[in-house]
């Protein structure tokens, strides 16, 4: 059975656009622009995130935006190419700007620019991205509402937090199946993806009689909690404007013939079905 392979990071929404202020605005190229962290090339495993920290939003001079868990204002830089899995703030630029360290996972009930992913830098640092872009502090902030490093270079910019997820997003779930613990949705029916769907090209291949069998999974959505998911979540938007969520770029089903929690009769239908393993 074909797997295509899931980075285990943490992640909680779909991409929504923000603004970047103080000295340079966001473009296709900052992390509102829809980037994704390259997938690894193997099937990694995912378990619960018991010493994961929750970012935060604060408030500063120049509106809401995304903090550590200490509170300490968060950046992206320019400079840095989104989805290179590489950082160019090195050496001293690095003590200046330290590396925002995974694990993170979103603040409750809002939208992050983009999907949570990682980097591991030179000396094997795992450095937290969202949208591709690496994130970072900036040392001159010493308290949380400080955002001294926002414009510095025109390249330094603060993550602005625009909209908040509504309350009503139902959770997923993790169930057990034959195949093991898997991911479900809300209702506890297991949850699926399709090898033939090319992940990231913000498509599905399942259309029509397909999507009948294999219903996709509606927006929005939140993570279980304390669960790695096997990659950032997202969404398409399918012809008729069904927004359906993505995991690592791979659009997300339901199978017709589960009719109850624990069922997984769709796992390896055509050696291209398969359920979303936690574990």
């Amino acid at each position: 059975m074909r797997n295509p392979g899931w980075p285990a990071v943490v992640l909680i929404a779909a991409a929504l656009a923000v603004t970047a202020c103080g000295g340079g605005s966001y473009s296709a190229g900052s992390p509102a622009g829809g980037a994704y962290a390259t997938p690894a090339s193997t099937a990694p495993t995912t378990s619960a995130a018991t010493q994961t920290t929750a970012l935060k939003t604060e408030s500063t001079r120049v509106g809401t935006i995304l903090a550590s868990s200490r509170g300490l204002t968060l950046y992206y830089y320019s400079e840095d190419k989104p989805g290179s899995g590489k950082s160019v703030c090195t050496g001293s630029c690095a003590t200046a700007w330290p590396p925002l360290v995974a694990p993170v996972r979103a603040p409750a009930g809002v939208r992050l620019p983009g999907p949570l992913g990682v980097i591991t830098r030179v000396g094997g640092v795992t450095q937290v991205t969202i949208n591709g872009y690496p994130i970072y502090t900036y040392a001159g902030d010493k308290a949380p509402g400080q955002d001294a490093g926002n414009g510095i270079e025109g390249a330094w910019h603060i993550i602005k937090i625009h909209a908040t997820i509504a309350a009503a997003a139902p959770a997923l779930k993790v169930v057990r199946t034959s195949a093991g613990m898997v991911l479900a949705s809300s209702r506890g029916l297991t949850l699926y993806y399709y090898s033939e769907d090319k992940p990231h090209s913000g498509k599905s291949v399942c259309t029509g009689s397909c999507a009948t069998a294999w219903p996709p999974l509606a927006a929005p959505v939140r993570a279980p909690a304390g669960v790695f998911l096997p990659g950032p979540l997202g969404v398409i938007t399918r012809p008729g404007g069904v927004r359906q969520v993505t995991i690592n770029g791979y659009p997300v089903y339901r199978y017709a013939g589960d009719k109850a929690p624990g069922q997984d009769a769709g796992n390896g239908i055509e050696g291209a079905w398969h359920v979303i393993k936690i574990s």
